[in-house]
């Protein structure tokens, strides 16, 4: 049996080398096909190279902020699922959700609720796009 992650691609964008090597892997364990950026100006060029299933961001980062990257990912990839991480009060999460966001993650967070919300963050979105009739 596979993990439920087996074959779909997640950016993992974080400024914090070791969150990032966490968090990339955590989601490889899970069986996803992980790959990095430092800064959301990193996560652009990886997402003009290919598709990514989700997008997971810190809010807080230098050069492009989470916010910003949903912005972004919205434009290149309307169908990739953006989940927004953060150690900031709850205030933000009202207006990440009402630009597009599909998840977010307060800090600190467990393993579970991070793979979780992927998970659901993906589901989401593919749910929507099948019943538009869009095909990824």
């Amino acid at each position: 049996m596979y993990p439920d992650g087996y074959g779909q691609r997640v950016l993992v964008v974080d400024d914090d080398a070791h969150v990032r090597a966490l968090l990339s892997a955590l989601l490889t364990y899970e069986g996803y096909n992980v790959f990095e950026a430092s800064d959301g100006l990193k996560a652009v060029e990886e997402l003009q190279k290919r598709h990514f299933e989700a997008v997971i961001s810190d809010y807080r980062m230098p050069r492009l902020d989470g916010m910003q990257l949903l912005t972004m990912c919205q434009l290149l990839w309307p169908e990739t699922a953006v989940v927004l991480v953060s150690g900031e009060d709850s205030s933000w999460i009202e207006l990440a959700t009402r630009k597009g966001a599909h998840a977010w993650v307060k800090k600190p967070y467990g393993r579970i609720e991070l793979v979780t919300s992927v998970r659901q963050a993906i589901e989401k979105v593919s749910a929507r796009t099948v019943s538009h009739g869009v095909q990824t």
